[in-house]
């Protein structure tokens, strides 16, 4: 039976799965630099390693309306993420964690179906130790991100 290391990142009210090999860095919140004209769910920019890094949030690009508060700036954490449909445009992007994500090793037997039909950001919906855990669809993800970035 083999493992894939993946990352538990708990958001402000979903959780989602992430392989631990889209992940180039978890590190702690940090204050971003707001573009203005931007959707609600894009954050701002992430001064990360010299390069300015999108950061997002999933749950807000997810419902629209939802609204974006850190339960605690102190245990938020910046998951950056590899780029991967089109790295040239959009090498990284991040998205903000409520608390420092878990990494666990996860085998298929882990997961289970619910039958929910996923989100637009979503690929799948599962069910993972006591949780609805969310895999999300990092293509549409970045798609959207690369949307506003050249607006």
């Amino acid at each position: 039976m083999s493992s894939l290391p993946t990352y538990v990142v708990s958001m402000q009210k979903q959780v989602i799965l992430l392989p631990q090999a889209a992940v180039a860095e978890i590190i702690p919140y940090e204050p971003l630099q707001r573009l203005e004209d931007t959707p609600d769910w894009f954050l701002g920019l992430l001064g990360w390693r010299g390069v300015q890094v999108p950061v997002t949030s999933f749950e807000m690009l997810t419902v629209e309306r939802a609204s974006f508060s850190l339960v605690s700036v102190s245990s938020a954490s910046l998951v950056v993420v590899k780029g991967l449909s089109n790295q040239n445009e959009l090498p990284y992007h991040a998205m903000v964690a409520q608390t420092a994500p878990r990494l666990v090793e996860l085998v298929e037997e882990m997961l289970f179906e619910t039958g929910e039909t996923p989100e637009k950001t979503e690929t799948d919906r599962v069910r993972f130790e006591d949780e609805i855990i969310s895999i999300p669809d990092l293509d549409y993800v970045e798609t959207a991100i690369l949307k506003v970035m050249v607006a």
